[in-house]
């Protein structure tokens, strides 16, 4: 008796070790012979290598962003050229290192509205023409960076991030974006619109050639910041001609190109892939990445830094070193971020989930098993996000279109008669009005109406003179 069980139990685990060989041995060819499949034409049009416009990288304000915190004796472009060509060849992706010696020495040591305090004044102009304005101090100081900064609005830009990981530092670019501006209006009203402008057009110009994630955002960050400066600037009860007509050419309602996330959601997709390609090759674990830059751009958009890593394509399962990742498996991908790119290019377009997408997909149900398409991507805040810029950029031009008071149409009234172009984004339907703050408002991604509240509302003041109810009292008084 006891020699029967003792056969039986080896062959009971032969019987079992076999299954489990010729089921490895099946998925493995099915893996092997999925690789060799013919890719799909959207997977080749999203894997197709991006041409460079500008054949001198030196000649690339791209590259003086990265290299823009330098210590003051280098050159800030070659820094950043330097920066890149080290994650450009790097066997995984990894974030820029900008801790090197040499790389980050005029970094600002302080918050970026400590740098200057008046830029949120509720009159800045007037706060920037004293002569013992705080902002004084931090311009000698970063004296060097104003420089880099008037150097970079002049130079050319070609978004070199595509299919890297990795962000400009915000906090460098922030302070010193406003410092210039700034310096400007303290020297000649003039000089700060001239400067303005060119700061408003530069970074719409870098919004719409954005070929990265990160950019993009920092674009946002950077525009908002100079229309949210501008909406104080035409708030006041007496301003310059000359600058409400410039301001309402600058703050023109976002274009489909600016709006179009076609170029991060692609780079997204090639990163991933690539990281892929080059792990099924090096069989090495990925490599720890900062993440430092990234959070603190998140930081200044007002977004939680996790959002871009639910946007970073996973690595997929191995099975003894060996992807799980058909071809077919990323043909599958390559059409959800096909359909996602298309969707986001409508504003009021619901974005595309993978488990709708894969339904059509020619994955077979070992495929599926093997390797189940769990990498659900949440592209809405960042289309949301543009969204939002948007609607700042309509308010602002509103606060100058109803500048002139009307004699009896009432703002609700005018804000229905203005145009759709400046509706607001988020609903197709005019912006709000609110008697009790004197604010005009979008409801804000909620999509609720919440009387004008900035905490919850996108909202600008309008001034006394702009309310038609204000004109009539005055009237009467007289």
């Amino acid at each position: 008796m006891h020699t029967m069980k003792s056969r039986t139990i080896p062959l009971r685990t032969l019987i079992i070790s076999l299954c489990i060989v010729g089921m490895f041995l099946e998925i493995s060819g099915l893996i092997w012979s999925s690789k060799k499949d013919k890719p799909s034409e959207t997977f080749l049009k999203l894997t197709e290598p991006v041409p460079h416009v500008l054949d001198n990288p030196l000649e690339n304000g791209y590259f003086l962003l990265l290299g823009f915190a330098a210590a003051s004796g280098a050159d800030p472009v070659q820094v950043g050229y330097d920066i890149w060509l080290e994650a450009d060849g790097r066997s995984l992706p990894q974030e820029f290192d900008f801790e090197k010696p040499g790389r980050s020495e005029l970094r600002v040591p302080v918050g970026i509205d400590d740098v200057l305090p008046e830029w949120k004044a509720s009159n800045p102009l007037e706060e920037f023409q004293r002569r013992d304005a705080l902002f004084r101090t931090s311009a000698a100081r970063y004296r060097i960076l104003l420089q880099r900064y008037d150097q970079w609005l002049r130079m050319r830009f070609e978004d070199w991030g595509y299919a890297h990981t990795g962000a400009p530092r915000v906090e460098e670019l922030m302070s010193t974006h406003r410092l210039y501006v700034a310096d400007g209006f303290a020297q000649q009203s003039r000089l700060g619109l001239e400067r303005l402008t060119r700061d408003v057009t530069r970074w719409r110009i870098v919004l719409r050639e954005a070929r990265t994630l990160s950019m993009k955002v920092l674009a946002e960050v950077m525009l908002e910041d100079d229309v949210e400066f501008l909406s104080r600037l035409i708030s006041q009860p007496t301003v310059d001609r000359t600058l409400l007509t410039q301001a309402l050419h600058l703050l023109q309602p976002l274009t489909r190109s600016e709006y179009s996330l076609r170029w991060p959601v692609q780079s997204e997709f090639v990163l991933g892939y690539r990281r892929e390609q080059r792990s099924d090759r090096t069989l090495i674990p990925q490599e720890r990445r900062d993440n430092s830059t990234t959070a603190s751009l998140a930081r200044a958009a007002h977004l939680q830094p996790e959002l871009f890593k639910t946007v970073e394509h996973p690595r997929t399962h191995r099975f003894f070193g060996m992807s799980s990742a058909s071809q077919r498996t990323w043909d599958t991908y390559a059409m959800f971020y096909d359909a996602t790119i298309k969707a986001a290019d409508s504003v009021h377009s619901p974005l595309p989930k993978l488990r709708d997408v894969a339904r059509d997909s020619p994955l077979t149900l070992l495929e599926r098993m093997t390797n189940p398409l769990e990498f659900d991507p949440n592209w809405e805040p960042f289309a949301q996000r543009l969204v939002e810029t948007d609607a700042r950029l309509r308010l602002a031009s509103l606060q100058i279109l109803l500048r002139n008071p009307a004699t009896t149409a009432t703002i609700p009234t005018r804000l229905a008669e203005v145009g759709s172009m400046y509706f607001d984004p988020f609903t197709g339907f005019p912006m709000l009005w609110s008697p009790t703050q004197k604010r005009l408002y979008s409801v804000g991604k909620d999509g609720l109406d919440d009387g004008g509240d900035p905490t919850f509302d996108i909202s600008v003041p309008l001034t006394p003179a702009m309310d038609p109810s204000m004109a009539v009292a005055k009237r009467a008084a007289r």
